[in-house]
């Protein structure tokens, strides 16, 4: 099968592929099957995928060549894959075997050049989508969808269960728990008395001869935090699935409550469990703290797995068109700016005018036209409700633009002037800035690249310039290296001619290997080892400098790479140290936490 012009068809029915999805190098038709070699374009690494999802859609392509499925006049798109299995990691070539098993269906043998298997998919399902479908959603016409909750529809003739258990998320190990034996007995409880059992100190099975439960309940505790809530969850969640006891099939239902973080990383547990265990976990999230148990178990319909409880209005989600009426709509008339009502939902983002941009520039302000603005986590954390303490009366705080004004005193800069900065309310169309906290963008420089330098620029260079004073010749350790913050420090101690070390998380090494790091000098962000590792990469010499972002026994660690002295520069926020003891307990460091705002405007 001629396969050269192949892309160009499907650019006509809407599907458009850049150059790495372009895979498809040869095809055959043979006794109602089809075979293709699909390849990834040179220079893209398949490393750290089970398959490379662009190799995976190359393998799909062929579909088409052979009859294998009804097109209907338009194009088929993957909807479902049962009975997957990867043999193999890492190819970059795919000899492909496609064969129709009815049905809108085709089953897939991937194997590499040698003949080796690579992939396997028992079947996957296709279904058809116009070409007038797929034009409107590469334009944004009607090709987003929402999550609307409505009002459930009582079911006439449901049952309750009769009969409920409820686990404790204890505190305690739930992996200890023997599941094959009776060790830690409670009978099920009637739903009228259930909520005797509120307090079970652990998670506990039917005793024999008692009436095994119907429905297993699990509330999550206000009081935990996200790391603490998610891994008692996932215990209690394989727990369950291991369980062989009577009444092992019984739903186990986790009660949460509201737009608390840790509940909201619960309920997106419950929902990935209840994917790949249909019937097995069931979700109500609830207003009401007080919610007895056979209230909860009145609850439960059947085909619905997550409910919600508001204002005693019983809801269930359910898909909706994203339309015009949902976009963030800005005043009539007027600067905006992007504000939170700090409800701890996205939902509470709003575009609000924003008169302090228009207002009188006092001496030493400019006026900026936004154009890009940097997105920080501290944006995040504002936007969720999470921000420690007092949260900051605004979101955005760097951004580039042009320059519409200038206020007395200010000489260095005049109106249409490109500058990047320090920007307070940057989220906003206009806004009005410190001329000290800007300067001009480089030429060559976009608004986007200049908006996402201030912050992590600013931020590394105050802490091992400033602060640190790293040398040409210094050992350097950049916690989180490849994070914002980390990348520029990175790059900035290398540009000083420090030896520069970093530590990330395994699946993000690729971007300090672009930094110039090789492999002696990078480190897992997520083990201890780093500590031995770099001890001997420096025969025993440890750092000079290390600029930490990391908490608990990895400070601990980071401070034994200090056997020489030095110092140490933390910026991050949950784990400050105190100057004194850290002298005391290792001699010749100098600690020294910071925050960029302390640099002051000059």
């Amino acid at each position: 099968v001629a396969v050269a012009d192949y892309y160009a068809g499907p650019a006509q029915e809407g599907l458009g592929y850049g150059p790495v999805f372009r895979g498809l190098r040869a095809a055959w038709r043979s006794a109602g099957e089809v075979f293709a070699e699909v390849a990834l374009p040179d220079g893209v690494d398949a490393a750290g995928f089970g398959l490379h999802p662009a190799l995976l859609d190359a393998a799909l392509h062929p579909i088409g060549l052979g009859g294998l499925v009804d097109a209907q006049g338009g194009a088929m798109l993957p909807f479902s894959f049962d009975g997957v299995e990867i043999h193999a990691t890492g190819a970059t070539l795919l000899r492909v075997r496609l064969s129709p098993v009815g049905g809108n269906a085709v089953s897939l043998s991937m194997a590499d050049a040698t003949g080796q298997p690579v992939a396997s998919v028992d079947t996957l399902a296709l279904r058809p989508v116009s070409a007038e479908a797929l034009r409107a959603a590469s334009v944004g016409q009607d090709s987003l969808y929402r999550v609307d909750w409505v009002p459930a529809v009582p079911t006439a003739g449901t049952r309750s269960p009769r009969t409920v258990a409820e686990w404790a998320l204890d505190a305690r190990d739930p992996y200890a728990v023997d599941v094959t034996d009776a060790t830690h007995p409670v009978a099920a409880t009637p739903v009228t008395d259930a909520t005797d059992a509120t307090h079970t100190a652990a998670p506990t099975h039917a005793t024999d001869g008692a009436e095994a439960p119907e429905l297993v309940i699990a509330r999550v505790p206000r009081d935990l935090g996200v790391r603490e809530a998610v891994d008692r969850t996932i215990a209690l969640a394989r727990l369950r699935l291991r369980d062989r006891n009577p009444g092992a099939d019984a739903p186990l239902l986790v009660v949460t409550h509201g737009d608390d973080a840790a509940h909201a990383a619960v309920r997106g547990l419950v929902r990935s469990a209840q994917a790949e265990h249909p019937g097995r976990f069931l979700l109500l999230d609830t207003d009401d703290d007080t919610l007895p148990a056979e209230r909860i178990a009145a609850l439960v319909a059947p085909g619905e797995d997550h409910i919600r409880l508001r204002g005693g209005e019983v809801q269930v989600p359910r898909l909706a068109r994203a339309g015009a009426s949902d976009a963030l709509r800005p005043p009539a008339d007027g600067a905006w700016r992007l504000e939170t009502a700090k409800t701890g939902s996205l939902d509470a983002l709003r575009l609000a005018p924003a008169p302090e941009a228009d207002a009188p520039l006092e001496p030493g302000q400019i006026r900026i036209a936004v154009r890009a603005s940097g997105v920080n986590f501290r944006d995040v954390l504002i936007a969720l409700g999470m921000y420690p303490g007092e949260s900051a009366p605004w979101l955005g705080d760097e951004a580039a633009g042009v320059v519409l004004e200038t206020g007395p005193g200010v000489t260095h800069l005049a109106p249409g002037d490109r500058v990047l900065g320090i920007v307070p309310r940057a989220f906003a169309t206009r806004t009005v800035a410190d001329a000290r906290m800007v300067v001009r963008v480089p030429e060559a420089w976009s608004y986007e690249t200049a908006a996402s330098v201030p912050l992590v620029f600013l931020t590394a260079w105050m802490g091992l310039v400033e602060l640190a004073g790293v040398r040409a010749g210094d050992a350097v350790l950049v916690h989180a290296g490849a994070g914002g913050v980390g990348m520029a420090a990175v790059q900035v101690a290398r540009h000083l001619g420090a030896e520069v070390f970093a530590t990330a998380s395994e699946g993000k090494w690729g971007a300090l290997r672009d930094l110039g790091l090789d492999e002696a000098h990078i480190a897992s962000s997520r083990s201890l080892e780093f500590r031995e590792r770099f001890l001997a990469a420096t025969d025993g010499r440890g750092m000079d400098v290390i600029l930490n972002a990391l908490s608990g026994e990895y400070v601990d660690a980071s401070l034994d790479l200090l056997p020489r002295g030095g110092r140490f520069i933390e910026m991050g926020r949950t784990d400050i140290r105190d100057p004194e003891t850290i002298a005391a307990d290792h001699t010749g460091v100098a600690y020294r936490a910071f925050d960029l705002i302390e640099a002051g405007a000059e």
